[in-house]
């Protein structure tokens, strides 16, 4: 018989990175211990039940190659439900054992979850992971808005099978609320494990060629580079030849201040050398009047990747510095020869060598300036026991491209709330662990060292002393550090 508790108060602690989660609450609730081999019968019963909504944020999903098997008839129970009309959201966890596999064939089988969230993303479920530097480690359900199941139960099958594990079954819809809050606060990263060709098409040689996009980046011409990313979008839309509108590439460019006169010579000296020099195109200068375009390098029938449109919607390219539109470009390139998209790691000599012998500071200060502005998430191989010449090569998670203007605003809104002194202070901390345009680790540092500012000062201390390319530079470990010394 189904025992059930009725609880006055109930306590429940959830694994985060960062926040607080109920502390102080208090909910009336009947509870069912569904630990140990009760866990898989009682969720396979919730879910064939769910007739409204199942919210779900699990550490692990770990599918085995066999399709008999307990994992998978959760994830079939899920995918029935989305069937029949419920709403269906899942949040996993994105950290990845990724570093320790060499040949990019082991990497989907190391990316957690990846085969799990392909299944639950084809039968038209909302899946999203977290981001790569957040570690989210609830495994939870909330079911019609009134059940929760939580507790220590990954869907794996040694969780389900072998393994002491606990977990309840909550009747609380003040709890299940609770709970739906909370898993909002979770960052997503709606790129992660997905692929897509939209936007531009740019030809694989402009980046390997050594004459083409890697010379732009020796010699830093920014301003040639824009030019020709900015002719190639209008070929798309008019074809190779085609007359250039002027003044929207000066406004594209964000010179249109210079004057009608002073942009137009510039502009004309790029086009100049895009032909004398780097021979993609051919221009007729007309005086007063529209220069006419050829592109003499078509894509048909050539390698190529995808530039999405936000590239050019949110003015990206007037928010990065050269040699971090090259790397950027790189993981775009990559990410597409990936087996585990947007997921990719090769070496440093293999980067330069593959992209026109490009210099080790272009691709090093690159790469950095572009995990500073949240484009890429970086993995460092672990340097325990192992000589820093035997390290693995770095592995890079392209990211989604968002609304520079939108984070200028939300990091203005901090800086309101907070004060400019204490906003500033944490700002400084985040740049320690490449997170000063990080909105929620900003805020999360304000409010701990409101709570215990020696701590916080000693904890970043600490971690600024580290190499540049130390795993435990991260938020995540200054957060650890602070776990461990208390904070009373």
């Amino acid at each position: 018989m189904k025992k059930f508790l009725s609880l006055v108060l109930l306590s429940l602690v959830l694994v985060f990175s960062t926040g607080d989660f109920c502390f102080g609450q208090e909910f009336e609730a009947r509870v069912r211990n569904i630990s140990g081999r009760e866990y898989f019968p009682a969720v396979q019963d919730a879910l064939a039940g769910a007739e409204e909504s199942i919210d779900m944020v699990m550490y692990v999903i770990e599918l085995p190659q066999s399709k008999s098997n307990k994992v998978q008839e959760l994830v079939n129970a899920l995918v029935e439900a989305r069937q029949r009309g419920v709403e269906v959201r899942v949040i996993l966890d994105q950290n990845v054992d990724f570093v320790n596999q060499r040949h990019e064939s082991d990497w989907i089988e190391r990316v957690r979850s990846y085969r799990a969230y392909r299944q639950l993303k084809d039968a038209g479920i909302e899946v999203f992971y977290d981001r790569l530097s957040q570690y989210t480690h609830a495994k939870a359900l909330v079911i019609d808005k009134r059940k929760v199941i939580v507790g220590s139960t990954n869907w794996t099958q040694a969780a389900l099978d072998r393994s002491v594990e606990a977990a309840v079954l909550i009747e609380s819809p003040d709890l299940a609320q609770s709970f739906r809050q909370y898993f909002e606060k979770i960052e997503l990263d709606k790129a992660a494990a997905e692929t897509g060709q939209q936007g531009l098409r740019i030809p694989v040689a402009f980046m390997t060629s050594s004459n083409l996009g890697p010379e732009m980046a020796k010699r830093n011409d920014q301003r040639g580079f824009d030019v020709y990313i900015y002719l190639l979008r209008q070929g798309a839309e008019k074809g190779t030849s085609f007359n250039l509108d002027h003044d929207d590439l000066a406004d594209y460019l964000g010179i249109a201040e210079m004057g009608r006169t002073g942009y137009r010579r510039q502009i004309i000296k790029s086009l100049r050398k895009l032909e004398r020099e780097y021979k993609l195109i051919t221009f007729e200068p007309q005086f007063g009047k529209e220069s006419q375009i050829t592109l003499l390098e078509s894509d048909e029938g050539k390698d190529v990747f995808w530039l999405a449109d936000e590239y050019f919607d949110f003015g990206w390219n007037r928010e990065l510095s050269m040699r971090a539109k090259f790397c950027y470009f790189i993981n775009l390139l990559e990410s597409a020869r990936s087996d585990a998209p947007p997921f990719w790691s090769k070496s440093l000599n293999r980067i330069r060598e593959e992209f026109g012998g490009i210099g080790r500071d272009v691709i090093s200060k690159g790469m950095d300036e572009l995990q500073r502005k949240r484009l890429i998430e970086t993995v460092y191989d672990d340097l325990t026991n192992t000589p820093f010449e035997k390290r693995k090569p770095k592995m890079y998670k392209l990211a989604t491209l968002y609304d520079p203007e939108a984070l200028r605003q939300e990091l203005s809104r901090l800086e309101g709330e907070y004060g400019k002194k204490e906003f500033i202070q944490a700002v400084n901390y985040a740049r320690v662990v490449r997170e000063e345009n990080n909105p929620q680790v900003i805020e999360d540092i304000i409010l701990k060292a409101r709570r215990n500012p020696l701590n916080v000062k000693k904890a970043f201390q600490i971690i600024r002393l580290k190499n540049a390319d130390n795993p435990k530079k991260t938020y995540g470990y200054v957060v650890g550090i602070l776990e461990n010394w208390g904070w009373e």
